[in-house]
């Protein structure tokens, strides 16, 4: 018999916290608590991945400040976000206030670190702010990150007044580039310590460094606002063009504007304390680090993070985008939701049930998954419930639910069942039927019997329909079997009749209800839910933050978490989703039973998009 080999997360250690923000185009994942940006990243498709600037030893980015010559330390600052997503801190003085302020303007290729120093003294006073850069790495990531083996090199370029900066691996492989609000020439900068226009040049691993400032001396209440502009491109021409560009609009209007944008996109617009914050927080972050824009060729692309903090990092899992991202995307825009459903028709479909694919739709890792292989129906139903969009039902849709038919029935098995190589947790299964799996199969037989109603084949909608119906019946023929609390839903069989007793927080059986295969008040399922939160399941942890886990990860679940809020004591978790403290506001796989802090899983984007959806149905059935 093959061993069993898993592919598990790390538990996480680290009491760094971080405030990620980025759009479409640029990331910045490891803005840390003293407002020090240790990396950013772009996707480049050529790669089939993302492509990191880091620094290592020191920052890659640090601001700076002085009072009357004397340096101020970062360690105190106290940070909010903006609309629930721009971060934005403080640093009090005895005399002075600081603030930041780190936004990625939507539809810009770059982000502006904004600060602003205010003399809350009683006497004029001197200032230096600025910022203190270390690059040193230049990495790739698709799962794991490692370094490029090129040169980074950069160089003041008089012809855009920036300090551009640009790797290469024999020719440029990206680039990114810095300017000020403040002419360069009004400023004091160095590149190493010189200034000059000559390259400098540094093997990966060798720190580049550079430094930006200025010094204004203030009178008491008067205030100074200095804003850095970072941009990327696929060269270096391209991304300090995008800095004049960035220059040209303002750091005002560019912070106007993006606030407004996340005013009108926000699922939760009016005020629902900590809930609406966590809402739409988890739904941004979703937004921006599950889909990405790439450098190189502009087509957009989907993925579970685009955080290097995630352990697989960087691809994308069909189940990940549509079950889980999907449900965030549609209450945050419904278009972006319609483009996630056309990749999945283009770009992904070839390989849609493969367990993981490079961004480009390529394959990464192999291995069978049925759930999603059926992912991309239950999103298209979502969909077509929110919008009404049936018009996205053309003939690549239909051309896809026949290509699904077909690739199911390979899958058949002699209990009539349908089989899968690989489960939801994307490890290998014991049984090979099973239960939530099959489950799923008859939701996509109903959404594709819809479309084949809506192109005029009514026969053949009845036929399916009749299809799904005879499937359920068999799984409750074969998949219910007498558990200690009663008859419940076994996790899975085999062909010769022996029953799996398991859950998967990753495809619960908890969700047989929420895609609509039973009630919330068939007895079966109540016991298959009551047997799942109890310790008769040998994954449930207990502690303040109990929860079911599983083999993966043996700790809570997020998602344990939020199939509670939609189809169980939605109070308690609610409860303990305020409480927790998960990777500082933002969802992650799995979270300490003690603590609520993150224990694998960080940075967890599309998490984020199923969270962000959970806290949003919530809202909407409680009272204001």
């Amino acid at each position: 018999m093959t061993a069993k080999i898993l592919t598990v997360p790390e538990t996480i250690r680290e009491e760094m916290l971080y405030f990620p923000v980025g759009n479409e185009w640029i990331a910045l994942p490891e803005l840390n608590q003293w407002g020090q940006v240790e990396s950013f990243n772009v996707i480049s498709e050529h790669h089939k991945g993302m492509v990191e600037f880091r620094g290592q030893d020191e920052p890659l980015l640090a601001p700076f400040l002085s009072v009357q010559g004397q340096r101020v330390g970062f360690s105190q600052l106290k940070w909010d976000r903006l609309d629930d997503w721009i971060p934005h801190f403080q640093l009090l003085g005895e005399d002075f206030r600081l603030e930041g302020t780190i936004f990625c303007p939507d539809g810009f290729r770059g982000f502006v670190y904004l600060l602003r120093i205010t003399n809350t003294g009683q006497t004029p006073l001197s200032f230096t702010l600025g910022w203190q850069a270390s690059w040193e790495n230049t990495a790739f990531t698709a799962f794991r990150t490692r370094r490029s083996l090129g040169h980074n090199v950069g160089w003041y370029n008089r012809w855009t007044r920036t300090l551009t900066f640009e790797h290469r691996t024999g020719l440029p492989a990206a680039a990114w580039s810095v300017g000020l609000s403040e002419p360069l020439a009004k400023c004091q900068w160095e590149i190493q310590g010189n200034q000059t226009e000559e390259e400098t040049i540094k093997q990966t691993g060798q720190p580049l460094r550079f430094s930006l400032h200025q010094s204004v001396s203030l009178q008491p209440g008067a205030d100074y606002p200095l804003a850095l502009y970072g941009a990327v491109n696929r060269e270096a021409d391209g991304a300090s063009t995008c800095v004049v560009d960035l220059q040209r609009h303002g750091w005002e209007s560019l912070l106007n504007r993006h606030r407004a944008w996340l005013q009108k996109k926000r699922p939760v617009k009016e005020g629902r304390g900590r809930t609406g914050y966590l809402c739409n927080l988890n739904g941004f972050y979703s937004y921006f680090f599950a889909r990405a824009k790439c450098i190189d060729t502009e087509n957009t692309v989907l993925m579970t993070t685009r955080s290097p903090r995630y352990y697989v990092s960087a691809a994308f899992w069909a189940r990940d985008a549509y079950l889980w991202a999907f449900p965030g995307v549609l209450h945050l825009d419904p278009q972006a939701a319609r483009e996630y459903l056309t990749l999945g028709l283009t770009r992904y479909w070839r390989n849609l049930a493969n367990h993981a694919l490079y961004i480009d739709g390529t394959e990464l890792y192999p291995g069978f998954e049925l759930d999603e292989l059926c992912s991309w129906f239950i999103a298209l139903d979502g969909y077509l419930k929110e919008t009404g969009d049936w018009g996205f039902v053309d003939e690549k849709v239909v051309q896809a639910s026949e290509d699904c038919l077909g690739k199911l029935e390979a899958w058949r098995g002699e209990l009539g069942l349908y089989k899968t190589f690989l489960s939801p947790t994307d490890d290998p299964v014991d049984y090979p039927y099973l239960t939530y799996d099959n489950a799923l199969v008859c939701k996509a037989w109903e959404v594709i019997a819809q479309i084949l109603e809506h192109q005029g084949q009514t026969h053949r909608a009845e036929q399916l329909l009749l299809k799904s119906e005879a499937l359920k019946e068999r799984i409750q023929a074969v998949c219910i079997t007498e558990g200690p609390l009663g008859p419940m839903y076994a996790w899975a069989v085999n062909d010769d009749g022996q029953v799996q007793l398991l859950d998967q927080p990753p495809g619960s059986l908890q969700l047989l209800a929420h895609y609509g295969f039973c009630s919330q008040d068939d007895p079966v399922y109540r016991n298959t839910v009551a047997w799942i939160h109890s310790n008769h399941n040998p994954d449930y942890t207990t502690g303040r933050f109990s929860a079911p886990a599983c083999e993966h990860a043996p700790y809570p679940w997020v998602l344990s978490l939020c199939y509670e809020l939609l189809l169980g004591n939605a109070e308690q978790a609610m409860e303990k989703l305020l409480a927790a403290k998960l990777d500082n506001d933002i969802a992650c796989e799995t979270i300490d039973a003690q603590t609520g802090r993150v224990k694998t899983g960080a940075a967890f984007a599309t998490c984020a998009g199923f969270l962000s959806h959970s806290l949003f149905v919530a809202l909407k059935r409680a009272p204001n």
